[in-house]
């Protein structure tokens, strides 16, 4: 176990130079470039009164690039890849708080040294920058960046833009973790309402073949494997929490057919559906929710005929989605409203309010309509 884990941490750390988002490398190419260009804009006014400036300018230009790259180095190098080992999505305790600002403060230390080493190589005709004055008229003030002075500022400023840098991640990170928590929390939602509607469906459907079973045993026998059919169906979907209208309707059909057989000429249907609906995407059983609540509560009740209309038509900003039943005599099973206050909450949080739901009762017809986004 103790060589394994030295090996599993530098996978890791190695797999944290390489995996990056776009947009992380953007964020740190324009950290690099603005760093640069504020050292130009800050020390440029001062080099241009030297005789000759093309040297001093082109050296500052090439010393404030290493500068650049020796943060980028120790930023996605040294500092990353520690804070997504041990850091995000993890609870550390005040040791490890304490561990990284320890090690924030060794990568300042060696970026300084590095720093030095540059200098004293000469690689540039610009060094690191050795005294601060301010000029106010005749009158000048100052401090000389010398010796263990030097160090000590330029280890402190280091370690406070590195941990700059880790806070900024950590907290970006964390905004991130939450927004992908949020949208967990969200999905499971919806797989709990899309599951609390399957029970309330398989009760309904084997009430009707119930009433068969005596009256035309044949009949039921067939219907038997027109469920078999549906729950086939069904159960390949309900791991989804959103489906196409075309998915829907071929689910909504199976029980329809059911429906039909136990109703006979009590019910007829009439279907729309414009082709360039089916495609569209709803949330999964909400159409046989619909038709199956239009059945229980409008048409089931009644010995005259009654009728169903399912309809579908592109709008210019979506498309709606009706779902019109006949009313009569009022149904023996009081409507409790779960079937709709479910597929009103389940198109808040998959369409967060570009989607609407109305009912319009009516004296001889209920009508539900869903307008939805493209």
């Amino acid at each position: 176990m103790t060589r394994e884990l030295p090996q599993s941490m530098a996978a890791q750390w190695r797999r944290s130079l390489i995996e990056a988002s776009p947009a992380y490398w953007a964020v740190q190419i324009v950290v690099a470039v603005s760093s640069v260009l504020f050292l130009w804009t800050m020390l440029a006014p001062a080099l241009t009164t030297a005789e000759n400036t093309a040297d001093p300018m082109s050296g500052m230009l090439i010393r404030a690039t290493l500068d650049s790259l020796l943060f980028f180095a120790a930023t996605h190098a040294g500092i990353r890849p520690l804070l997504r080992i041990a850091y995000v999505r993890q609870t550390p305790d005040w040791r490890a708080w304490l561990g990284l600002a320890g090690w924030l403060v060794v990568l300042a230390a060696v970026t300084v040294a590095l720093g030095v080493l540059i200098d004293s190589l000469e690689v540039t005709t610009v060094s690191s920058i050795s005294a601060i004055r301010f000029q106010a008229g005749d009158n000048s003030f100052g401090v000389a960046l010398q010796g263990r002075l030097f160090y000590v500022i330029a280890v402190f400023n280091l370690f406070s833009a590195y941990t700059i840098w880790a806070a900024i991640y950590l907290g970006y990170k964390a905004l991130q973790g939450r927004r992908r928590l949020q949208s967990q929390l969200r999905e499971a939602r919806l797989r709990q309402l899309t599951h609390q509607l399957s029970p309330h469906f398989l009760f309904n459907t084997f009430n009707s073949i119930r009433g068969l079973i005596f009256e035309d045993p044949q009949r039921a026998a067939q219907l038997v494997t027109q469920l078999s059919e549906l729950f086939r169906v069904h159960l390949q979907h309900t791991v989804r929490t959103e489906q196409t209208l075309e998915e829907e309707w071929h689910l909504a059909q199976c029980y329809l057919d059911i429906e039909a057989a136990r109703l006979e000429t009590r019910l007829r249907i009439h279907v729309e559906l414009d082709p360039v609906c089916l495609p569209r995407r709803i949330p999964a059983l909400s159409l046989l929710c619909l038709v199956e609540n239009a059945i229980k509560h409008g048409i089931a009740p009644n010995r005259a005929p009654g009728w169903l209309r399912v309809c579908a038509r592109p709008l210019s900003a979506g498309w709606v989605l009706e779902i019109s039943n006949s009313i009569g005599a009022p149904s023996a099973l009081p409507s409790t409203g779960t079937g709709l206050a479910n597929l009103r909450e389940r198109l808040q949080l998959g369409f967060a309010g570009r989607a609407q739901l109305q009912v319009e009762p009516g004296e001889d017809r209920f009508t539900v309509r869903l307008t939805l986004p493209h």
